[in-house]
């Protein structure tokens, strides 16, 4: 698509970790890998069963510069297809950062999507990419621990420097919490 004479391209970029993202973004991964580290509960909201997929931020970059690349001007969802419930993903952060936390369920919120999966059909087909055969592809516990041992890193530093990040609860959507 061009408009005004610049090219545009779109990605619906879903939910996406890594060394670097903001350790007090309110989302389900800081939350917990935060949590974890800290000897905090692991905030679970309703039964856990509501499913997210993530992606390791090179696998997004990836997708985006095969979007870049290309000369598709409608929207592309890039994210990864495999799902994981929030239970199962507060249970694998907690055995990685190897923590005695516990997991604490509240109330579930009551907008918060069941299910969130995206559908990437379009970049397969148009782009050639899907994180799960992508040879650069980062497995979903091999990201997790480069992330980890990035927050455990930036603690320390903060640490000596005094300053504690908490977790932030889950975003408010409509006055309820959701998970990201």
């Amino acid at each position: 698509m061009v408009t005004e004479g610049v090219e545009v391209r779109v990605a619906r970029i879903f939910n996406t970790f890594g060394s670097r993202m903001h350790m007090n973004d309110g989302r389900v991964v800081s939350n917990f890998i935060l949590q974890a580290l800290q000897g905090e509960p692991l905030t679970v909201y309703g039964s856990g069963s509501q499913t997210r997929a993530f992606q390791y931020v090179s696998d997004l970059v990836n997708g985006l510069v095969s979007l870049m690349n290309s000369n598709i001007s409608s929207p592309v969802n890039l994210g990864n297809p495999e799902e994981h419930t929030i239970l199962e993903f507060a249970q694998l952060i907690k055995s990685l950062v190897v923590s005695r936390s516990h997991i604490q369920f509240l109330p579930e919120a009551q907008d918060d999507p069941q299910r969130r999966r995206p559908d990437i059909r379009k970049a397969k087909m148009l782009l050639g990419w899907e994180p799960v055969t992508d040879s650069m592809m980062v497995p979903l516990e091999e990201g997790l621990n480069k992330t980890i041992q990035y927050f455990s890193r930036e603690l320390e530093h903060q640490a000596n420097n005094q300053y504690i990040p908490k977790p932030k609860a889950a975003r408010m959507k409509k006055g309820r919490p959701r998970h990201n």
